[in-house]
């Protein structure tokens, strides 16, 4: 289903209909709620693989997982859990329209991780079968296989936010006037994150203690939480029963340092109060906090300023369930939601397991016993990550005296700028000029060799040495892009793009796999003692946007959106719905490839993406902005979004969008995506254009497309479609020149 800037509305009442967990207290949601408020801890000794000079020796591993079948552990955990929420709240996704959006960190990480330092050019079917887990975004392929289809579905990471993150985008979705969102996070265990944190050293010997004086570090577990959010008008039209409703979520960035937390709690604080603000509550609404407490030095330090900065004077009863769960990572934050949905349904509260001696640097209102309050109250749960990406979820009783604030907004391009071939482009004739007419390209004619790249000039000598120290390549890219993205929307403008409401969104297909292998292989070899605390954060499938977010300045979320050769589609269709929905005032989009033989020559054939004749690396990036805001600045955007789309299949639906006039074209960066998703349209017979091999040769081409039909439509002043694809999704997104679409357009939010 399309949506244009005449679709959006201001958000409904949202419910919570369904919610499932899997964790390291039990298989579901009652085992995990009945031991989680008896105060038992899941944490023991590590059976789930052994590794060889490991610091610590204990983790919390997921109880009750009771489907096997499935080649990934993280896959498996995500399949009981979303079953289960789905269950409860009687849905059925082959029934009747449902998006899905899942964060995570890991997939199918601890099924290949050995598998992919070993492999000499050979694999056996069955290898082939595990390597399928290794990309982020195999979690939702595994959910839409076994329990969809799934209309929109999308993948999200900003390391130990990413639940949280999953659970924003599904309220921007249900903002547009979606009906129905599959939300939640999954991680499982792996050498790789198990290894790294412990080459940080913040890995406890012992049962963490969230908290206390005397904390020595987290332990790491594995799990995996889902929320079933629907609109109120949605969820009575079918007679769902709510369990809670979903009143905001805030998401932010502290652009502060790829690992380490900024120790004033300045922007969880800034993060809390926009939460508040945006559910239309006042911090003494609030009756429970579920606190991110991981039992680090400086995270829980950071954490307790922020709250007694949000709060003040009001000491809200306040609680950290990772001392029984252990620290799930990018599940977390779903998980921890689910906990919130009982405390906002029940009024029980669960306790801070551990905490005997409270540290006076994190003076709250401490939970140390299961409370029973007199009535449900209004809860809030946070999540903080690496790369200073924060989010807070308002969760409230049905019935809450809460008064959602949301806003619809319209979004124009207003800056677009990309890596070609070694050459930094971000002007609009430079992009324009490398589309061609479809069926131009010679067959005669070559790709070049990624030997001819390297000869020209490196775009990421632009950036300070200094302050780029601690990026890899990938996070250098991101970062060149995203600063010549926005050098471009500042371009012209009375005031510069406001950056601390803009976000970042932008991914690789298959992460940093190389670099995780050269880290696995060391460890395998040499024993976890020696795996590299410089290079365990660059790791991150969330680190190259989240590098490029701290050179930058960005207050909003960096957030990586994996999603095959489509991930620079899914990371621009994401910006236009947070910005859309008024999450943030503009993002910066796009994505970044590396050369990488592993994925080249093993997981794109396997997962049938793209053949590449002669890789080479290139990124993008685009500058969204609120058109309201746009013209606050006196900024002329390049082209105005009227709408855009993104589906499971081979199809695209564009019937939401306007019939093609006779100037129009359609864009993409391969005449075969136009064919397969166009059939039967009335864009089908469209002229069409498509990247010439100047533009690169990369599963990150849609990006590069989409940058270069900006420039066409700033140029050219016509409207464009731009559709790109992968295995098995497909996005398309209308262009028109500024003019025909501006700020009035976002229509006036109705009344709750």
């Amino acid at each position: 289903m399309g949506a244009t800037t005449r679709d959006l509305r201001r958000v409904e009442r949202v419910w919570v209909t369904g919610v499932g967990a899997v964790t390291p207290l039990g298989g579901d949601v009652p085992s995990t709620m009945a031991r989680l408020f008896a105060g038992e801890r899941g944490i023991g000794t590590l059976g789930l693989f052994e590794l060889a000079g490991a610091r610590s020796t204990i983790a919390a591993e997921a109880k009750g997982l009771v489907d096997q079948r499935v080649a990934a552990r993280t896959d498996a955990l995500a399949l009981q859990a979303a079953r289960e929420a789905l269950g409860m709240a009687g849905l059925s996704p082959a029934a009747c329209p449902v998006d899905l959006v899942v964060g995570g960190t890991t997939a199918g990480m601890l099924e290949t991780e050995e598998l992919l330092t070993k492999l000499d050019g050979a694999w056996t079917e069955e290898d082939g079968v595990r390597l399928r887990t290794h990309p982020l975004s195999s979690t939702v392929d595994r959910l839409h296989e076994h329990l969809g289809p799934f209309v929109m579905a999308r993948t999200l990471c900003c390391a130990c936010t990413s639940g949280v993150a999953a659970i924003a985008l599904a309220m921007a979705w249900l903002s547009r006037g979606r009906g129905a969102v599959l939300a939640g996070g999954a991680d499982g265990l792996c050498r790789l994150t198990y290894s790294g944190f412990g080459a940080l050293g913040v890995l406890a010997k012992e049962a963490c203690r969230p908290y206390d004086a005397d904390r020595a570090g987290l332990n790491l577990g594995e799990g995996a939480g889902f929320l079933v959010l629907e609109r109120e008008s949605f969820a009575r039209a079918r007679g769902a029963t709510p369990l809670a409703e979903i009143s905001a979520v805030a998401l932010g960035g502290e652009a502060h340092h790829i690992t380490n937390p900024e120790p004033t709690g300045r922007t969880a604080a800034r993060i809390m109060t926009t939460a508040l603000r945006r559910a239309g509550i006042a911090p003494e609404d609030v009756g429970y906090v579920n606190l991110h407490g991981t039992a680090t030095r400086h995270n829980d330090a950071a954490e307790g300023a922020a709250v007694r900065a949000c709060f003040g004077e009001h000491r809200v009863p306040a609680s950290s369930s990772k001392g029984q769960f252990g620290h799930t990572l990018g599940a977390a934050g779903a998980i921890e939601a689910v906990v919130s949905v009982e405390v906002a349904r029940t009024g029980r509260l669960p306790p801070t397991v551990g905490l005997v001696t409270p540290d006076p640097a994190c003076d709250v209102d401490h939970v140390t016993v299961a409370r029973q309050l007199s009535a449900p109250p209004i809860a809030i749960s946070n999540s903080f990550g690496f790369g200073g990406t924060g989010g807070t979820v308002v969760v409230a009783p049905i019935g809450a005296a809460t008064r959602p604030t949301d806003r619809a907004e319209a979004v124009v391009v207003v800056g677009a700028a990309i890596v070609a071939r070694g050459r930094l482009v971000s002007d609009a004739d430079g992009l324009a000029s490398l589309l061609i007419p479809a069926g131009a390209l010679l067959a005669s004619e070559s790709r070049r060799t990624s030997g001819e790249d390297a000869a020209a000039s490196d775009p990421t000598s632009l950036l300070d040495p200094n302050r780029a120290r601690r990026m890899d390549r990938a996070g250098k890219l991101a970062t060149v892009v995203a600063l010549s993205a926005i050098e471009s929307a500042d371009r012209g403008a009375i005031e510069p793009l406001e950056r601390e409401t803009t976000c970042a969104l932008s991914g690789t297909a298959f992460g940093n796999v190389d670099g995780s292998m050269r880290f696995m292989r060391r460890v395998l070899e040499k024993g976890a003692g020696f795996a590299s605390p410089a290079d365990f954060p660059n790791l991150v499938p969330s680190s190259p946007v989240s590098h490029a977010a701290i050179y930058l300045g960005l207050g909003g979320p960096a957030i990586a959106t994996p999603d095959l050769s489509a991930t620079a589609e899914a990371a621009i269709a994401t910006g236009l719905d947070l910005v859309a929905a008024g999450s943030a005032t503009a993002a910066i989009s796009g994505s970044i490839e590396e050369v990488s033989d592993l994925a080249e020559r093993v997981l794109a054939p396997l997962l049938g993406v793209r053949a590449l004749t002669a890789h080479c690396e290139g990124a993008s990036a685009i500058a969204l902005e609120a058109a309201s805001s746009a013209e606050r600045r006196g900024k002329r955007a390049l082209a105005s979004v009227v709408g855009w789309t993104s589906s499971r299949g081979t199809r695209v639906d564009v019937d939401a969008f306007a019939t093609p006039t006779g100037d129009a074209v359609v864009i993409a960066e391969a005449s075969h995506l136009l064919d397969e998703s166009l059939a039967d349209t009335a864009w089908l017979g469209v002229r069409r254009l498509v990247t010439t091999s100047d533009a690169g040769d990369h599963v990150g081409m849609g990006g590069i497309a989409f940058a270069c039909a900006v420039g066409w439509v700033a140029r050219e002043r016509v409207p464009a479609l731009v559709v790109g694809g992968a295995p098995d999704r497909v996005y398309a997104f209308l262009l028109a020149p500024s003019e025909r679409v501006s700020a009035s357009d976002a229509l006036e939010a109705d009344a709750p």
